[in-house]
């Protein structure tokens, strides 16, 4: 009677037997994003931005044309600043509070 071998299972036997505990990888942030310059999103820009300054970005319709979407900068009161960011794309948004959040962090960082 011929004993038939398994291949895979001679290969596998070793990994099974050790038990190999892999470091924790801890979750990478909004502001570890940011400090690697990834282009956030709107809501993890607007939680980036709560974090450090207490203000938010909502997206919203632009009042003078609905069809037009934007995004507002909402102060910790909960008010609007000044007028919409016109375009679903947030870049001019990142660009203006941009600093702000620089300097929320570097005063973290140090």
């Amino acid at each position: 009677m011929s004993r038939v071998i398994n291949p895979a299972a001679i290969l596998a036997a070793p990994f099974a037997a050790a038990a190999i505990a892999l470091p924790a990888t801890p979750p990478v942030t909004a502001a570890d994003l940011w400090r690697e310059g990834v282009h956030l999103e709107w809501w993890e820009l607007s939680d980036l931005l709560q974090e450090c300054t207490g203000w938010t970005i909502k997206p919203g319709h632009c009042p003078d044309d609905p069809d037009e979407v934007g995004h507002w900068l909402i102060d910790p009161s909960g008010d609007k600043e000044g007028d919409i960011w016109p375009g679903p794309d947030i870049d001019d948004v990142e660009n203006y509070v941009g600093w702000r959040i620089d300097e929320a962090l570097a005063s973290l960082d140090s």
